[in-house]
């Protein structure tokens, strides 16, 4: 009786339909998790997303690191982005009293506020002179400095934790295609001496 009842059945449309019936709710499935993850994923990495960069000076020298500022959004809430300062690495620690200045250097791209906080104090804001400069090509370029120079004793473990807050302003919200796609870009340089 089970011999008749498959010599009954068409092969081929057994196998489309068996095809079909495992694929299609396979495809279905796959899709609608990758669309909410990605959408996910989009809402939460707006704001929240903080590439962390790391400073490592253990000797007389000028070193600098490159965020950039893309898929931002106008918003009430700012973008939080940390970098650290220290007087030594895995391999290598100062062996001398340096001191160092900050100088952060942007692309004037986007309507942007910048502050730099240092430590968890998130009051005062340490950019002592925000000036726009013009290379010979006509781009212009914003300079954020701090001139209070911080030391970094050679005979400890140092590392000075700073926080670069962005904002951009939500009145520009009404102007998405004036922005959408442009990238800021920030290079943060950081300028080590030997203390004499």
């Amino acid at each position: 009786m089970f011999r008749e009842l498959l010599k009954k059945i068409n092969k081929h449309d057994f196998k489309t339909y068996f095809f079909f019936s495992i694929l299609v709710p396979i495809t279905l499935f796959s899709l609608g998790t990758l669309q909410f993850s990605q959408a996910r994923y989009k809402d939460s990495a707006t704001l929240s997303a903080s590439p962390n960069l790391a400073f490592f000076i253990v000797d007389v020298a000028s070193t600098s690191g490159q965020i950039k500022l893309e898929d931002m959004i106008p918003s009430d809430d700012p973008y939080l982005y940390a970098f650290n300062v220290s007087n030594f690495n895995n391999e290598k620690h100062a062996n001398v009293d340096l001191t160092y200045s900050i100088e952060i250097i942007t692309t004037t791209n986007m309507p942007l506020n910048f502050k730099i906080y240092k430590g968890s104090n998130m009051e005062e804001n340490e950019i002592d002179s925000d000036t726009i400069t013009t290379d010979d090509n006509g781009v212009y370029y914003r300079h954020l400095i701090i001139n209070d120079v911080s030391t970094m004793n050679y005979q400890d473990d140092c590392t000075d934790v700073y926080t670069l807050r962005v904002e951009f302003p939500k009145t520009y919200m009404n102007y998405p295609e004036s922005y959408s796609g442009i990238i800021d870009l920030v290079d943060i340089k950081i300028d080590a001496e030997q203390v004499v």
